[in-house]
Formats: structure tokens, C-alpha cells, sequence
């Protein structure tokens, strides 16, 4: 109970407005790149130092490559050619100028869901390795706030959307980093922030443009407030045209007042009320008339349109043993929804097997019931013969902007700010270099 009862204040805690929270001067903030592996292998494209305990050396660049290994609770790191060059329990790698650059080989992303996978990336920054207590190698990178939104915006939301939702992004991503930044909900012993979902997705300069660059530097301090206050800018893939109350995707999380309506992502904001499970159902099998819908939206890039509407089938003894591990159960026999929220999305659901039932709460714990997760809990249930199909809507819990809407709306012609009160209709921007508003 004492863990639980931490996470939820550290998830009050986070969600609450700060006021009075904002920077002198760009922060510089350190991003957790890695906890996972045990070998790294880097390579130099400029020259770097290299500091440790008793160490103090010029690597030269010229892509100069050398690998760390985890060796008796030290990191031994080793040149291309298995040469020892040093072992100490910590190091860090100092850029000699700035934008300098280095490579990692196989970084791992999104891990647990169904997109993860492995990536070889580039860095900017200042490098830090570590071992924790259980002798996994921490990987961390020191950059400044502003090079670090430069990381994420083409990761989230495409380094070749148009400009306008770009900056909209910028302006979210700047907004939600700020809040954890000031929360330490990410936060460990030697960063603040995390690069995977958890927090936002940060892939160095794997896919940054000019064009996303620029988003960041035009957006430069600004973020999302209410009432002068800094808010969280939830933000997902797509919300499968309609949006979601915070209240039924995270109970205890503060609610600005952005987020006290939901409504289709459409101009007009009108629509139905899809919390019974007949109107989900019609919804989730029809095509409305909405941003994300990619039959309306040529624009949309292809991640968008593959997640609008999905299905997925299961067996019924897959689906038995990704649910429950209890073999006493059987098999599974229904699948019975009992609450929904506004999109659609099942909060509140039974599993009904040959001996026995159980229920589960939350939008994402009901997700990641699946292997691998489910793009949404925006579905309803087909039973077959074989076992079970599920026909769902959109791709994230869906509270505050869809990123495929916004990609729709700046092809439009629709502007930055005229994007982010769509989705946080009592928002202004706010400049947290100064604490300065700004006019609409």
C-alpha cells in the first residue's frame, strides 16, 4: 500500500498547476537515453573528452568507435579493436565544441508495446554513464531545454508535418515538459526526464528536419496555460474522432478546465455521446466527418491512417493466456464491457471464463492486457468461431490534442494557436521565459 500510495501523490503532485514555477533562463535537463542494456557501442563524430575517475583524455573524432561494457560493477570501455582502454564505474564524454555529435548504435524504444524496437541514433549534448544498484547500465544526455524539444517534436508527431502542427507540438511538448520538469515525476537519481512514453518520445537527432528545428525556434519559451498557470498538454497519435475525459483515463490527475469537456475532433464540436456500448459500436463502424479520419484527410500520413480504425483476432487460447495466468479459470467465454467514456474508450470491463470471472479498471491497464498492447481501449467485441476479434478506433487514451487532427487542420491552412484552442479550448500561451502572456 505504502508504493501505491506514493504513486498516487506523485501523480497529484504532477498534475497540479504551477504557478510561479518558470526559468530565468533556458534549463539545461537531463534525459535518460537507456537502462537497458549492458554493452554500449558509440561512435565519435567529433572530437569529445572523455572524463572518468583518474581520466582525463581527447578521443579524436573521425569516427573513432569503442564500446562499454558492465564489468564487475565497473564500465569497461574498449576501441574497435578490443584494446582496453579504461575501466572506471562512471564516465562522462564533454563535447570539445558545441553541436557536436556522437552515434549509438542498437538504442532500444518503445519497450512493451507493439511498435518498440531497436535504432541506431545520434546524440548532441554532454553523455553521462552510470550503473545503478542492480548493475544496469543508465545512460543520460545533458543538453539545454530548447535542444531537447528539437529531439522530440519529429518523433511525435512526423519531422515532415506541416508547419503549423509542428509548432503546435513544440508548444505541447515544451508545456508537458515543463510540468515534469517542476513535478520530478520522471525523475530519478541522475535525470529528469525519460525518452520513451512514459514521459514523451525523445530520439536525439534521429529525425529531426529543418522544418521541425524551426517549429522549436519559432515556438521558443512558449507553453500552455490556464489563468496564467502552466497545464499539462496531454497530446495522442489519434483520437479516432472523438475526444476523451481525463477523468475516465486518469481519475486522480488534476483537471484544468481544457479538459472538463470532450467532442469530436471536428470544427463544429457536435457529436454523439458514445458511452453506450450500441453507440460505440455504430461509431467504431462508421467513417465520421472528423480531422483524423483519413477519407476525409489526404493529408494524413500513413501511421495515421493505419491506426484510425484497426482490428485485431485472437485465438481462444491466446487470448485466454495474454488475459490470465490462472488455469483454474479455463478458457474464455465473454468479454462483457460496463463503462465507457465519452469516445468510447472502456474503462471498466469483465472477463467471463468456463470457471470463474474477474474485472480490470483503466483505460491503459485494460490496454496492456494485450500482447502486444492494444493502439486503444476504443473497441467492442466480436465472438467467432476461432475465438475473439476486436474492431477498435484511434491509436492513445485520447485527452487533449490528436495529433493527426492537428496535422489536418494546419493542411488547411489553420494556425499553431488556432490548433491548440480546438483541443485546449480555455488555454492561453504563455512564455515561461519571462512569464510573459501572449495575445492571441
Amino acid at each position: 500500500m505504502g508504493r501505491l500510495s506514493s504513486m498516487i501523490s506523485s501523480l497529484l503532485f504532477a498534475s497540479q498547476v504551477f504557478a510561479g514555477t518558470y526559468f530565468d533562463s533556458e534549463p539545461i535537463v537531463r534525459v535518460r537515453i537507456i537502462n537497458t542494456l549492458d554493452t554500449l557501442r558509440l561512435t565519435l563524430n567529433d572530437d569529445w573528452y572523455l572524463i572518468g575517475d583518474d581520466l582525463d583524455s581527447i578521443l579524436k573524432g573521425e569516427d573513432f568507435s569503442f564500446q562499454i561494457l558492465v564489468n564487475d560493477s565497473n564500465l569497461k570501455i574498449l576501441d574497435s579493436t578490443s584494446l582496453e582502454i579504461c575501466t572506471t564505474p562512471s564516465l562522462r564524454l564533454a563535447p570539445l565544441r558545441d553541436k557536436a555529435t556522437l552515434g549509438i548504435a542498437s538504442v532500444p524504444y518503445g519497450i512493451g508495446w507493439w511498435w518498440g524496437g531497436v535504432e541506431d541514433r545520434v546524440y548532441e549534448g554532454e553523455l553521462h554513464v552510470y550503473l545503478d544498484s542492480g548493475n544496469k547500465m543508465n545512460v543520460t544526455v545533458h543538453l539545454p531545454l530548447e535542444s531537447y524539444l528539437k529531439g522530440v517534436v519529429p518523433y511525435e508527431i512526423g519531422p515532415d508535418s506541416p508547419a503549423e502542427a509542428l509548432k503546435a507540438q513544440a508548444v505541447a511538448a515544451r508545456s508537458e515538459a515543463m510540468i515534469a520538469l517542476n513535478s520530478k515525476l520522471y525523475s530519478g537519481n541522475n535525470y529528469d526526464l525519460t525518452s520513451d512514453v512514459e514521459c514523451q518520445v525523445f530520439s536525439g537527432n534521429h529525425r529531426r528536419s529543418p522544418a521541425s528545428d524551426q517549429a522549436v525556434e519559432t515556438t521558443r519559451g512558449i507553453i500552455i496555460s490556464e489563468n496564467g498557470q502552466a497545464i499539462n498538454a496531454y497530446y495522442a497519435s489519434n483520437c479516432g474522432g472523438h475526444a476523451e475525459l481525463i477523468e475516465n483515463v486518469w481519475p486522480v490527475r488534476f483537471k484544468p478546465e481544457s479538459y472538463t469537456v470532450a467532442f469530436p475532433d471536428k470544427g463544429t464540436r457536435k457529436g454523439p455521446n458514445l458511452s453506450r456500448n450500441w453507440q460505440a459500436k455504430r461509431w467504431i463502424k462508421s467513417s465520421p466527418e472528423v480531422y483524423c479520419n483519413p477519407e476525409y484527410e489526404s493529408s494524413l500520413p500513413s501511421w495515421s491512417q493505419r491506426n484510425f480504425r484497426w482490428s485485431r483476432e485472437f485465438s481462444t487460447a491466446e487470448i485466454t493466456d495474454m488475459i490470465t495466468k490462472d488455469t483454474e479459470l479455463g478458457n474464455l467465454k465473454r468479454i462483457k464491457v460496463l463503462k465507457r467514456g465519452i469516445s468510447g474508450r472502456i474503462y471498466r470491463i469483465r472477463f467471463i471464463f468456463e470457471n470463474g470471472s474477474f474485472e480490470k479498471q483503466g483505460e491503459l491497464t485494460i490496454r496492456q492486457l494485450f500482447e502486444p498492447s492494444l493502439r486503444s481501449a476504443c473497441f467492442y467485441i466480436k465472438k467467432t468461431r476461432q475465438g475473439f476479434t476486436l474492431f477498435g478506433a484511434g491509436w492513445g487514451h485520447g485527452v487533449g490534442m490528436c495529433q493527426s487532427g492537428a496535422i489536418a487542420q494546419a493542411s488547411r491552412g489553420i494556425s499553431f494557436d488556432r490548433i491548440l484552442k480546438h483541443y485546449y479550448p480555455k488555454s492561453s500561451l504563455l512564455n515561461i521565459y519571462g512569464s510573459k502572456k501572449i495575445d492571441p
